[in-house]
C-alpha cells in the first residue's frame, strides 16, 4: 500500500492497520520501521529467507534491509551499516539478531557464521536485564562488525560494547531484576560448581533482592544457563575459563553481603570477618586482610606522602559496591576480548564489512543517572545522523542540482549537541 498524502494521522493509522494484519514492518524511504508484536509472528526462517534471497518477495522486512546492504557492500565494495534505533523495548535487540541470522544464512559455509550467532546468548546472559517495559532489556550499546570475503562469505567479526549499566550491579527498581547471569548462574550450576563457588539462592544476596524480583515469566533460567555455557564452548572459551568466570560472579554477588563493624567514635568501620568476606576473598584470591584494606581504607598521595585515611560506614559501602561494578565491568570486557579473539579476521580481512548497531533507547526514569545523561546523549547524536541523511544532504543535493521542491521542516536538534558538546575545550561536556 502506498500513501498518497502523507501527514501524521495517516502515518499511524497506516502503521495500527498493517500492526492488525501482523504486518509489523513498514517502509518509509531508506527507513524500515518495525513495531514490535510482543508475540511470535510467522515471518521468519528458511522459507523467508529463501524468499528475499532469491527476490521472490519484496514486502518490507529486515531480511529486505540485510540483502540490500549485502547486495550493495559487494556492488560497490562500500562498507555498509544498519544503524537501530527506538525507545527501550522497542525490539531493537531481536531485530539486530534477526538481521545477523540473515546475513549468517547468505555469507555462511565457514562455520564462522554460526559462532557469531552464538555470542547473542553469551553477551545477553552479561548485559541484559529485566526492566519494567521489557524482560529481556539490553543495558549495553553493541556494534557488530560481520566480515566478508571477497566472494561475500563470512570470515569474521568484531563486536564492540560500550555503556553498560553499572549500577544495575548494586541497585535495580522494585519490580526489576539485575544481569540475567546472576539469577542462570544460581539457578543452573551442577551441584560441584555451587558447592566450589558456595552459591546460593537468589533471594539470599541483598543485591538481588532488594528488587523482590526473581524470575521471569516463561523463563527457564537454569535452561538459559546451559544454553550459555554451549555458546561459550562454541566460541572456545576453556572450561577453565568459564569457571574463572563465574567464580567472579559469585564474588560480585557476595560482595554485597560484605558487611562492616565501627570501631571507633568517629564512624570508622572494619569489615566483619564472615562468611561473605571469607568467600569473597577466596573467589578474589586475596587475604582477608587485603579485603579489609581496600574497603575500609583509602590510600592518597599528598606532596610525595603516601596517606592512609580509615573510611566512615558509607564511605566503605560505596568502595564496596564500586569494587563490585568494576569486577563485573572487567570481566564483561574480558568476555568481549576472548569472543574477539574467537572471530578474528586475521589474514583473512579484505576490509568489506557490515556493522549493526544495536543501542540502548532514549530513557527518562523518575530518578536519572548519569548514565541516562550518556544513553539519551548517544541517541542525540543517532537522531543527528538521521536527519542529516534524510533530510539535509537530501536537500542539498536538490538545491545543487536546481530542482523545484518543497523545503520540509524537521526538528534540528545540532543546537542541543552544539551546546552539550562542541570540541573538547567547549560545552558542558569539555
Amino acid at each position: 500500500m502506498q500513501l498518497s498524502y502523507l501527514s501524521e494521522p495517516s502515518v499511524l493509522y497506516n502503521l495500527q492497520y498493517r500492526y492488525s494484519k501482523d504486518m509489523i514492518y513498514t517502509k518509509a524511504g531508506p527507513v524500515l520501521v518495525a513495531v514490535n508484536p510482543f508475540k511470535k509472528v510467522s515471518l521468519y526462517g528458511n522459507e523467508y529467507i529463501d524468499a528475499y534471497r532469491n527476490k521472490s518477495m519484496d514486502s518490507p522486512h529486515v531480511y529486505a534491509i540485510a540483502d540490500a546492504a549485502l547486495c550493495e557492500m559487494k556492488r560497490d565494495e562500500v562498507n555498509q551499516s544498519i544503524i537501530i534505533s527506538g525507545e527501550s523495548g522497542a525490539g531493537k535487540t531481536e531485530t539486530a539478531k534477526i538481521a545477523m541470522q540473515y546475513l549468517a544464512s547468505l555469507g555462511g559455509g565457514s562455520g564462522i557464521e554460526y559462532e557469531i550467532l552464538q555470542t547473542n546468548p553469551i553477551l545477553e546472559a552479561f548485559g541484559n536485564a529485566k526492566t519494567l517495559r521489557n524482560d529481556n532489556s539490553s543495558r549495553f550499546g553493541k556494534l557488530i562488525e560481520i566480515h566478508f570475503s571477497t566472494t561475500g562469505r563470512i570470515c569474521g567479526a568484531m563486536i564492540q560494547t560500550f555503556l553498560l549499566e553499572k549500577s544495575r550491579v548494586v541497585q535495580c527498581a522494585v519490580g526489576e531484576r539485575s544481569y540475567h547471569i546472576f539469577y542462570q548462574l544460581c539457578a543452573g550450576a551442577p551441584a560441584s560448581l555451587k558447592e566450589k563457588l558456595n552459591l546460593k539462592k537468589v533471594d539470599g544476596y541483598k543485591y538481588l533482592k532488594q528488587s523482590c524480583c526473581y524470575s521471569i515469566a516463561g523463563v527457564d533460567d537454569a535452561q538459559m544457563f546451559r544454553t550459555v555455557t554451549q555458546a561459550m564452548n562454541i566460541v572456545h572459551i576453556s572450561k577453565e575459563d568459564q569457571e574463572s568466570v563465574f567464580a567472579m560472579v559469585s564474588a560480585v554477588l557476595w560482595l554485597g553481603d560484605v558487611s562492616f563493624t565501627v570501631i571507633d567514635n568517629e564512624n570508622h568501620v572494619e569489615i566483619i570477618v564472615d562468611e561473605a568476606s571469607k568467600t569473597v576473598s577466596e573467589l578474589l584470591g586475596c587475604s582477608i586482610e587485603d579485603l579489609n584494606l581496600a574497603l575500609s581504607k583509602r590510600h592518597m598521595k599528598v606532596n610525595n606522602e603516601n596517606i592512609v585515611q580509615k573510611l566512615t560506614l558509607a564511605q566503605a559501602t560505596d568502595t564496596r559496591d564500586a569494587l563490585a561494578k568494576s569486577v563485573y565491568a572487567s570481566l564483561f570486557e574480558w568476555l568481549v576480548e576472548q569472543i574477539n579473539k574467537s572471530l578474528s579476521v586475521g589474514k583473512r580481512r579484505t576490509g568489506r564489512s557490515i556493522s549493526i548497531l544495536d543501542i540502548y533507547g532514549f530513557e527518562s526514569f523518575d530518578k536519572n543517572s548519569f548514565e541516562q545523561f550518556c544513553i539519551n546523549y548517544a541517541n542525540e547524536r543517532l537522531q543527528q545522523h538521521f536527519n542529516r541523511h534524510l533530510f539535509k544532504l537530501e536537500q542539498e543535493e536538490y538545491v545543487e542540482d536546481g530542482i523545484d521542491w518543497a523545503k520540509v521542516d524537521f526538528e534540528d536538534n545540532q543546537d542541543c549537541l552544539s551546546l552539550l558538546w562542541v570540541h573538547k575545550s567547549w560545552g558542558f561536556i569539555s
